[in-house]
């Protein structure tokens, strides 16, 4: 046999081409799943094309490493059909795998076979293109190895490339299995070359394609094309960056718009409006100019929301928006602040002119608004402040426009007034209360305490209902009835609502860390958190957020808020009951229920009004009325907590009726968390 020595430096070369065209590969395969159409096919088809003549320039460099006796000539139809065999097998396995982006059995093995027949044949067809006088003599077990490694390479590089086919996969991976995938090619090649041997008889014909010069132009030529593949997706990656930073750049404008204008209208809200309030003084104090504020306030929306509900109520608002917006000067600021507050700076320097303003206003809101079928009709009261003469810092212009619209309202409505000092205390009262009341939201001012909820059977206390107080710095601590009406009307409530929800859970959570896992905690929505959309989101987020089970968690609506839209709080109340919450009927017996409706609600407590209970005793009080209502709720199969409760005879008078959940003084005050403790399970007697 003929003695055959190696060019080190050319088996490196080749090994560094196997490396160089597995990691361009795995680059292209991104490019192509992160494409679609023309622009995928394309790099469907480089990328192919790329790894086909990577893979036959490392075989044809590896077969130049081979040092004979003599220079060694190819020929050329035999070398060029290499190369082809070496490119469609490459795109062709490409497309078999990463047509669907779908990775499946049948195509890895598909995209293998066509991957490792065309190595297979560009191999052996690269070998059968030497041009010498004597046939190569080959050994079948290197072979049979060599064929193997082609299709298990194959397997291996196409399962790696899926795998790796995001962007996102990382350089460290892709740099490891490309390592991986080039000693495969490598193994499959010079095993195939091993299997080789020539005759000591054998003599290069004349002709063909000489090796030398042949050797460099194909370690150049490959090394270009390669390296432009790498740069294009240098470039192309370059450009998806670009469009990431112009798309973020875009989201960003789109999230502070968000953050700057209200969800419903589309006009400024509070928080822009008041750097604009800030902007406008600031401005008004280096020129000595003058501005106007108008604060606006819809007459008889409460109305319309309570007969059509909060859908309705929230496209009249879209409605009205328009209105406004288009009778405003375009350099003017209209914000919407509340439920159906807006407030308006305008560059009116002076009351005849801010009148006209004003006036234009309220004759846009006169006619009647149509809503899906319904004709609509709401009025304007308008207050007004100007700069400097109302105020020159934005808390004091707000409040004392704020003032002259509560004024507005106080004199009969459907208009508008101009700040002066003597205005309605009792005007400003409500403006302040309101002020403070948003203030206290975000500087944390308020507090829940917490109620026992007492089976008086077992003494045990089962859970507690969470009861909302504010802790005014000034004026003490101030009880519900002071503060949730302005909440309700200004749409406080939602936000309030929130609040509450969270902190309970965040304490139920903390009880049952303690060992309490026994504990429900009761909430109180009102009507307007009801029925806002975004009430099984916020519930169930909020209980995903402190790791608590649904069913710990009871949420208490009012028998008047069950019953004002029956069908759709039957559905509301179906979709709390899927998640798992409980829902409680609050003060039941104070509305006018239709019990065929309050039959059909998915309700799971019933709480038996404090009027009940006070008239237990009374001498001119039927008892059978509430032994109806107790002996209603059982056979509806509804839990009853009796609430209320103040002295020994009504506890008795309960459990004779067969009540045995109680809620009241006569068990304990609703007391901050700071004065409960969980760790015992027994409620301890008053001595």
């Amino acid at each position: 046999m003929m003695h055959v020595t190696w060019d080190s430096g050319l088996v490196i070369a080749s090994v560094f081409i196997a490396f160089l065209t597995s990691f361009s590969a795995l680059d292209t395969v991104a490019r192509v799943t992160d494409s679609r159409g023309i622009k995928a096919l394309l790099w469907l088809v480089g990328g192919g094309a790329a790894m086909g003549i990577g893979i036959w320039s490392m075989h044809f460099i590896g077969m130049m490493a081979m040092h004979f006796n003599m220079p060694m000539r190819y020929n050329p139809i035999e070398t060029i059909f290499s190369i082809v065999v070496a490119v469609l097998g490459s795109i062709i396995a490409l497309w078999v795998v990463f047509r669907h982006n779908q990775f499946t059995l049948k195509n890895l093995l598909l995209g293998s076979i066509i991957l490792g027949t065309s190595a297979v044949a560009m191999h052996y067809t690269g070998m059968a293109g030497l041009r010498i006088n004597q046939p190569i003599i080959w050994y079948k077990t290197p072979i049979i190895i060599s064929i193997v490694i082609a299709y298990s390479a194959s397997a291996v590089a196409l399962w790696f490339a899926f795998q790796l086919r995001n962007n996102d996969a990382g350089v460290l991976n892709r740099f490891i299995t490309a390592l991986v995938m080039g000693a495969a090619i490598a193994g499959m090649h010079y095993t195939g070359m091993y299997a080789a041997h020539f005759d000591s008889t054998m003599q290069v014909l004349p002709g063909g394609l000489g090796s030398q010069r042949l050797t460099i132009w194909v370690f150049m030529s490959t090394l270009v094309i390669l390296g432009s593949n790498l740069f294009g997706a240098m470039i192309e990656s370059q450009l998806r960056v670009s469009r990431m930073a112009s798309k973020l750049k875009q989201n960003n404008e789109e999230l502070r718009q968000m953050a700057l204008h209200d969800p419903l209208t589309n006009l400024a809200n509070r928080t822009l409006f008041e750097d604009k309030l800030n902007d406008y003084i600031q401005r008004a104090k280096q020129n000595s100019s003058s501005f106007s504020l108008l604060y606006m306030d819809l007459d008889g929306f409460k109305m319309v929301n309570d007969a059509y509900g909060h859908d309705i109520g929230d496209k009249l608002l879209v409605e009205v928006a328009k209105c406004l917006n288009a009778a405003v000067n375009p350099s003017d600021i209209l914000a919407r602040v509340g439920g159906d507050e807006f407030v308006l700076l305008s560059y009116a320097g002076s009351e005849a002119d801010v009148s006209r303003l004003a006036e234009t206003l309220v004759a846009a809101i006169e006619p009647e608004f149509t809503v899906e079928t319904y004709e609509l009709r709401v009025s304007l009261s308008i207050g007004i402040a100007m700069f400097p003469a109302h105020g020159i810092e934005a808390r004091e212009m707000l409040f004392n426009s704020d003032s002259a619209m509560y004024h507005t309202k106080n004199s009969g409505r459907n208009g508008f007034s101009i700040y002066q000092p003597s205005m309605s205390p009792i005007g400003r009262s409500q403006v302040q209360l309101k002020n403070e009341l948003w203030r206290a939201i975000h500087n944390n001012e308020l507090r829940l305490f917490y109620q026992p909820k007492l089976n008086v059977t077992s003494a045990a206390i089962i859970g507690y209902e969470a009861l909302v107080r504010w802790q005014h710095p000034e004026r003490g601590l101030k009880t519900p009835d002071k503060f949730l009406p302005i909440a309700e009307q200004t749409g406080m409530i939602l936000l309030l609502g929130e609040w509450v929800l969270n902190e309970a859970c965040r304490q139920l959570a903390i009880w049952h860390q303690q060992g309490a896992d026994h504990l429900s905690i009761s909430v109180n929505l009102s009507a307007q958190q009801f029925e806002q959309k975004s009430l099984i989101y916020l519930v169930t987020r909020t209980l995903e957020e402190y790791c608590l089970a649904p069913d710990k968690l009871i949420l208490e609506i009012t028998e008047t808020t069950a019953m004002r839209y029956p069908q759709e709080s039957i559905k509301i109340l179906e979709e709390l009951k899927a998640i798992g919450v409980q829902v409680a009927i609050d003060d039941f017996g104070t509305g006018y229920s239709s019990l065929l409706y309050l039959q059909n609600m998915p309700a799971t407590e019933l709480k038996i009004d404090r009027a009940f209970i006070n008239s237990i005793g009374h001498k001119d009080t039927d008892p059978r009325l509430l032994s109806m209502i107790i002996e209603l709720a059982k056979n509806m199969n509804l839990n009853i907590v009796a609430e209320g409760v103040e002295s020994e005879e009504q506890q008795t008078y309960l459990v004779n009726l067969g009540c045995d959940v109680h809620q009241g003084y006569y068990f304990s005050r609703p007391v901050p968390p700071s004065e409960i403790t969980v760790a015992t399970t027994k409620y301890q007697a008053r001595a």
